[in-house]
């Protein structure tokens, strides 16, 4: 005899989401693991306090410290004056009017073969301007013509009230013009004396030249500016007045040896470029370089800002105490 089938129930399983199944887990462990080390990445404004006030006094050691040494330092740094100009490059067609642009474009590739220049755009003789009055050579052209070694080298301090500068007597003997210790190098003198205090840099947008010289007596760097600002026209105008008689001989000669009435009226044309180029470097002052705001005797000092290096200087000094101070306080509380 067969017993009845029993009814089929249904089993029913619980399913645990799994980061329930995840947090059991990390529970589990650090519950059996008695050597857990617990880490506190917190930081809050009362950790700060307690750090401050744990460490208040050489904290205030710190920052008088540095107020004091920055006061002092700075207090003995002299004044500078900034002499600065505006400049702009003279375009060659003022003078020779649109053609002369015309037959540098028409006769360049002719002009080239024969040696003879016929100028440049106003990008290449900014950066031409801007390359030679940074070089070498033209800060010995400087030291050549005008006396400026002296204020340059041996500058130690200036008289506001009889607006004298005072050399270091030491360096130089101002009276019989003789130095007492060997001057540096004309390397040194040059990067350390010149360029350092000399600031010339072009405007993308406007093209013009902002040119600048930094020193302690503000007579000088206006000479300074002034003198840049000549002997780099007359540098100029005496390199594209011997290369245009160069030129003018050359062309005269070819000119007598050619018959071909075309080449003759070629090399006509490079001759007359050559007069214009000669008349201009006779006839126009500022040859290269115009002054559009011309170079003036500063009357304010352009550095040092004594507060806002002081401030700085004080700020820093807390902020590196508070840094210390931190560190201190949480390598003590790991090792304790």
């Amino acid at each position: 005899m067969q017993r009845p089938a029993k009814p089929f129930t249904p089993v029913r399983f619980r399913l645990q989401p799994p980061c329930a199944r995840i947090q059991y887990l990390i529970m589990s462990d650090i519950n059996n693991n008695k050597n857990t080390v617990k880490y506190e990445d917190d930081f809050s404004m009362r950790d700060l306090l307690t750090i401050f006030q744990k460490n208040q006094k050489w904290i205030l050691i710190t920052v008088t410290a540095f107020f004091l040494a920055s006061s002092i330092f700075i207090f003995f740094t002299p004044n500078t004056y900034k002499a600065s100009t505006l400049l702009s490059i003279v375009d060659d067609t003022e003078a020779g009017g649109s053609g002369f642009q015309t037959m540098a474009t028409r006769y360049g590739g002719l002009a080239s073969i024969a040696g003879v220049s016929l100028g440049q755009d106003n990008d290449s003789k900014t950066d031409f301007i801007i390359a030679t009055i940074r070089s070498r050579n033209f800060f010995e052209h400087l030291v050549n013509t005008l006396d400026i070694l002296p204020s340059l080298v041996a500058a130690r301090s200036y008289d506001a009230k009889t607006r004298t500068l005072i050399l270091d007597d030491d360096m130089y003997d101002k009276k019989k013009k003789l130095w007492k210790e060997e001057m540096p190098g004309m390397e040194i003198v040059h990067e350390q004396y010149f360029l350092n205090h000399l600031t010339i840099s072009e405007n993308n947008k406007t093209g013009f030249i902002s040119l600048g010289f930094e020193h302690i007596s503000p007579e000088f760097s206006y000479e300074m500016a002034k003198n840049i600002l000549t002997e780099a026209n007359n540098i100029v105008r005496l390199q594209h007045m011997e290369e245009a008689a160069r030129s003018l001989s050359y062309l005269n000669s070819a000119l007598k040896d050619t018959l071909e009435i075309g080449t003759k009226s070629s090399i006509t044309t490079l001759i007359e470029a050559q007069l214009k180029i000669q008349m201009l470097t006779k006839v126009r002052e500022n040859y290269i370089l115009r002054p559009i705001d011309k170079p003036y005797l500063p009357e304010r000092k352009s550095a040092p800002s004594r507060l806002k290096f002081i401030a700085l200087s004080t700020i820093l000094g807390f902020i590196l105490s508070m840094f210390f101070g931190m560190y201190l306080h949480y390598f003590s509380a790991r090792k304790g």
